[in-house]
């Protein structure tokens, strides 16, 4: 997406029977961001359908309005923020300042963070859902794209896949859990006059499992670029594929299945799991032997000051307010190289945050510093840690030596744990979040285990009895729009 930027968009609407999709075929190569919605007629031929599909991974960024807000910021900052280890500062700029309230006020139907994301992930699905209108009736020409068209449609199942996957973990109750009759609702074709009703939690996931099976024809990034290996990290992949098996084994708690994808992208040789020496210069610099799959920012298409992830997490950057709590900086022993790669407790920028009014005082997060930097969404070592929760629930003690032997080798050589358990599970999660800290998995991990927490900065305690633990509500401007939608019990 370096130098092709897409006008593949949808209308923002917020009932579900009003998306719209198509393009302005006169101006795929304007350098801009896309704002047009698409005509019928808009994918024709690979060239513009491998256009399409770009447009998806630019939907999945945030854009400089945050208008459109899910990867790029929104699911890594609430998973953080609705967990245990993050905080907005007391010196804050209103934003997300919500989370921090013991009464759970972040929960209600009017956050503008709910709606936003709701919102984002429809309009990702809409686009996906015009592409996937135009399965086979594109021919493939490879003297105008550089993929096939079996391949970018299967990229746009990914996609969709990976968005229904994201709405059932934040707006609906766990797999088994309470409510299972109130999934959300299942948009495959664009129609204005549908008003949508929720599906079931197990409809939505066979949804999910019906994209990834169609998407199986998906193409492993070398063989999609074998001329261009610096864009093996900008498209979703046969590894890709595969870690989202895992997430959604897990999710539905097969964890044979969860195993088994794990260990196919553990397989994988195309990537190469992130060693002890590379964890300083990591985030630095894209296209990493670890990265599967990462959103590419430019300074073209750069979310700016107010909306990317670096404007409340980073120190340097202008709200300079969400941070780790000490208690997570804690947990890192002296020789975790994560410790003092990843966390400052000093910050940059005036004032200090050693001056920011928070008991206990905050710790910066270093992982991403500038508006135009990647963010991460499938690295390798993602696998280790599904397999990892796949292995507690089948064969605990494997799941010991794994865990012990991974935190040794690549992160902490004086690392010793012999517990067992739910203080295992604990400790699995625990470690992941310590590697996965901002990156989108905190809350989803605790809610898909029924681990219940108390943040120690904030006091917010949440536990699965709990309809905040189980699901976002309903947002009220969808709520007034959609009379079939039905709200989450006690919003």
């Amino acid at each position: 997406m370096k130098n092709i930027k897409t006008k593949i968009t949808t209308l923002a609407v917020v009932s579900l029977g009003l998306f719209a999709t198509s393009c302005s075929d006169d101006n795929f190569l304007k350098q801009e961001s896309p704002t047009n919605p698409p005509t019928e007629t808009a994918i024709t031929n690979e060239k513009t359908l491998e256009i399409a599909v770009k447009g998806l991974y630019n939907l999945m960024q945030t854009n400089s309005d945050g208008s459109q807000n899910s990867y790029g910021a929104l699911i890594p900052t609430l998973n953080e923020l609705l967990a245990d280890n993050g905080f907005v500062s007391l010196r804050n700029s209103n934003r997300f300042s919500a989370t921090r309230q013991p009464t759970l006020t972040f929960f209600v139907r009017q956050s503008g963070d709910i709606q936003t994301l709701w919102n984002s992930l429809y309009k990702i699905i809409a686009n996906a859902n015009y592409i996937i209108s135009k399965e086979g009736s594109i021919s493939d020409d490879a003297t105008t794209a550089t993929q096939t068209p079996q391949n970018l449609f299967a990229q746009a199942h990914l996609v969709r896949a990976m968005c229904y996957h994201t709405l059932i973990v934040f707006y609906a109750d766990k797999f088994g859990g309470a409510n299972q009759d109130l999934g959300v609702p299942i948009s495959l074709k664009y129609d204005p006059s549908q008003f949508l009703p929720r599906s079931s939690v197990q409809a939505v996931y066979g949804q999910i499992k019906s994209d990834l099976d169609a998407a199986q024809t998906i193409n492993a990034v070398n063989q999609a670029y074998p001329s261009d290996p610096s864009s093996k990290t900008k498209v979703l992949g046969k590894a890709a594929l595969d870690m989202m098996y895992s997430r959604y084994y897990l999710s539905i708690k097969d964890y044979a299945n969860a195993n088994l994808y794990s260990q196919k992208v553990l397989d994988n040789g195309t990537y190469s799991l992130l060693g002890s020496g590379q964890v300083a210069n990591y985030f630095s610099a894209e296209g990493q032997p670890e990265t599967i799959f990462e959103l590419e920012y430019t300074s073209n298409d750069q979310p700016g000051a107010n909306d990317g992830i670096t404007a409340t997490w980073y120190s340097g950057g202008r709200y300079r307010q969400n941070f780790a709590t000490r208690a997570f900086y804690n947990q890192y022993s002296a020789t975790d190289v994560r410790k003092n790669a990843w966390y400052s407790l000093t910050g940059v920028g005036s004032p200090s945050i050693t001056t920011f009014p928070d008991n206990p005082k905050a710790v910066d997060v270093m992982k991403y510093t500038t508006p135009d930097q990647d963010i991460v969404i499938f690295r390798k070592t993602e696998a280790v840690f599904n397999q990892l929760e796949a292995l507690y629930y089948t064969n605990p003690a494997s799941a010991l030596t794994k865990l012990v032997a991974w935190v040794n080798t690549y992160r902490d050589p004086s690392y010793a744990f012999a517990g067992s358990g739910t203080a295992l599970l604990d400790e699995i999660l625990k470690q992941k979040n310590m590697e996965f800290f901002l990156e989108g998995f905190r809350f989803t991990d605790l809610k898909r285990n029924g681990r219940g927490f108390t943040n120690p900065q904030t006091t917010v305690t949440l536990n699965p009895s709990m309809k905040e633990f189980q699901a976002f509500p309903v947002p009220l401007q969808e709520q007034n729009a959609n009379p079939n939608i039905q709200q989450y019990p006690g919003y």
